[in-house]
């Protein structure tokens, strides 16, 4: 049986606390992804439906349901930084974004040159928005 529950707040059973439906349906996450080191999968995630390699460091996050416009939050992520033989921080930025993807870089840093670089950990996604 399909349905649809429409409340105007959520509170818990003890009656001390409630939050507004607004903050539950605006604020939580639309889609996140949990990209293997070396970025070949997805291990786990919520509205991602598939990972494409367009080279080294680049990635793109195919959603299941589309966002509704580009203008929406995606934030990236890696576990961790990674001194190596000097001062090279592993670091991943969200590229670009359009309505069915989003695309990201993962690159290090070494004596100030941006250099494309595979996700030697992984690395996370966080998008927040208006769905389609």
């Amino acid at each position: 049986m399909v349905g649809i529950v429409k409340v105007d707040t959520l509170q818990n059973n003890a009656g001390t606390s409630s939050v507004d439906m607004d903050y539950v349906v605006n604020g939580s996450a639309k889609a996140w992804a949990e990209i293997a080191a070396g970025g070949a999968s997805i291990p786990d995630s919520f509205n991602f439906s598939s990972i494409d390699d367009d080279g080294t460091g680049e990635y793109g996050l195919n959603y299941t349901s589309a966002m509704g416009s580009v203008n929406y939050s995606a934030n990236a992520t890696m576990t961790f930084g990674h001194v190596s033989g000097g001062n090279n921080l592993r670091l991943v930025r969200v590229e670009s974004k359009a309505t069915s993807s989003v695309e990201i870089d993962s690159a290090y840093i070494s004596s100030s040159i941006f250099t494309s670089y595979d996700i030697e950990t992984n690395a996370n996604v966080t998008v927040h928005g208006d769905l389609a």
